[in-house]
């Protein structure tokens, strides 16, 4: 429990007196954490605690990674580090230091080449291999839970890499592109799942089939009909959509994955109203995908039918309130001035003798009945 320092105020009163019994019945250890261990507060309940004070960390044991790193390479700072000193680099933080090195490692002159670029190249090839090492340990070391292995991956990840590449920096160190890099990736992956579970009973490919041999085409399928034929090729595309159970937003997950940086999107060349006109149709053709939800709704002022589920995100927001006022109207039927409500009949005792003449009603309170074929309230 963090901040048990900070209780104060009614909605907390009582909380450490609280703790305190949840301390003495709970079989569960219970992590008190403060900032200020003189606090009035806290002297209850330091007696039921095994009292635990961290010293504040010196600037050596927080080193900035850039620092850190800069260490690695640095040819000055070798001369006074043994290989202690080195492998404790990489104990700074095992989980990010790797990913710094393999970062820059390809922005340091190496001194032991003297300039030859085929040494250069002999050294980084070197240093390239003890990298894949140290990420293979990295993952025995995670999916085994063996972390003594922890000081072998500092020798591939940190120490070989600084002793190969061991000079000075020609470029500017930058944070790991590897993390942002990997986020693409899982993203990625995420709409790949999502393409291959909407086509899964139209193709037999697994998820890297898709990538690999399907969606290329596919996009090329939907876009270049709009690209060469216009509003004339909309048809086609709509097409090539529902042959593979796909939905609307399928294309844009498509063309994220199949447009390479520093290429145009294909949408790009298509001209506004064809987009528009294929959204329209598409959304008239009403395509009842397998995934979707069985229940279907008539839309108003259109042939076809829209599915309620996953695939009505496709709808735009006009069909969407036509769907609702209808099913709006269908449960209300008294806001229909076509259709009158027959009034609930009355007691005896309210109608009293009145009797209806002719074919007309009779009217609350027993006055004259309606004459002729109307109809009274």
């Amino acid at each position: 429990m963090d901040e048990v320092d900070g209780m104060a105020g009614n909605e907390d009163r009582g909380g450490i007196q609280e703790l305190i019994q949840l301390i003495k019945s709970s079989r569960i250890p219970i992590i008190c954490i403060c900032n200020d261990r003189s606090h009035p507060k806290i002297r209850s309940l330091v007696g039921y605690c095994f009292d635990l004070r961290m010293p504040r960390p010196r600037i050596e044991q927080i080193r900035g990674p850039w620092d850190v790193i800069h260490k690695v390479f640095s040819a000055e700072e070798h001369k006074k580090m043994s290989i202690h000193d080195k492998s404790n680099m990489f104990f700074q933080d095992y989980s990010l230091g790797p990913l710094f090195v393999q970062d820059v490692y390809l922005q340091v002159v190496p001194h032991a080449a003297k300039g030859d670029e085929k040494k250069t190249l002999e050294l980084i090839s070197k240093s390239s291999d003890s990298l894949c090492d140290g990420d293979l340990v990295d993952r025995i070391i995670r999916s085994t839970n063996a972390w003594s292995l922890l000081p072998v991956q500092a020798i591939y990840s940190s120490v070989i890499p600084g002793d190969l590449m061991e000079g000075h920096f020609v470029g500017q160190i930058g944070f790991p592109q590897w993390l942002g890099k990997n986020s693409t990736t899982n993203k990625n992956d995420r709409l790949l799942q999502h393409l291959q579970m909407h086509m899964r009973l139209r193709i037999s490919g697994s998820k890297r089939a898709v990538n690999l041999d399907y969606i290329q085409y596919i996009r090329d399928a939907v876009t270049r009909p709009l690209i060469k034929e216009g509003t004339d090729g909309v048809e086609k595309s709509v097409e090539a959509m529902t042959s593979y159970d796909l939905i609307r937003e399928d294309l844009g997950d498509i063309l994220s994955l199949t447009t390479w940086p520093g290429r145009k999107d294909p949408m790009s060349q298509v001209e506004a109203k064809v987009k528009s006109a294929f959204t329209r149709t598409f959304n008239k053709e009403g395509h009842l995908t397998p995934y979707a939800d069985m229940k279907m709704s008539k839309v108003r002022g259109g042939g076809g039918f829209a599915t309620e589920g996953l695939d009505e995100e496709g709808m735009t927001a006009e069909e969407e309130e036509a769907l609702l006022e209808e099913d709006e109207d269908e449960d209300d039927l008294k806001k229909d001035a076509m259709i009158k409500v027959k009034s609930k009949p009355r007691s005896k005792k309210t109608e009293g003798d009145s009797k209806s003449k002719g074919k007309g009603k009779v009217t609350q309170g027993g006055n004259k009945p309606a004459r002729g074929r109307g109809r009274g309230k």
